[in-house]
């Protein structure tokens, strides 16, 4: 059995599915995103460096 999806339905999924070639990413679009990945990143990092401190500093006396 197969399914298939067609006119102005298939066409509106294959659009949505992949992005058009023809716009492509300038740099600063690029440097913008790795640098908010980055950033997200970091602050991952920094809150389980925090909690890592946090935690040697609340049980070290129990």
């Amino acid at each position: 059995m197969r399914i298939t999806i067609e006119g102005e339905a298939a066409a509106s999924r294959a659009a949505s599915m992949t992005r058009d070639p023809q716009q492509r990413r300038t740099p600063a679009e690029i440097r913008a995103g790795n640098r908010r990945i980055g950033l997200i990143l970091l602050a991952v990092v920094a809150a389980f460096f925090l909690a890592g401190v946090i935690k040697q500093v609340y049980f070290a006396g129990h």
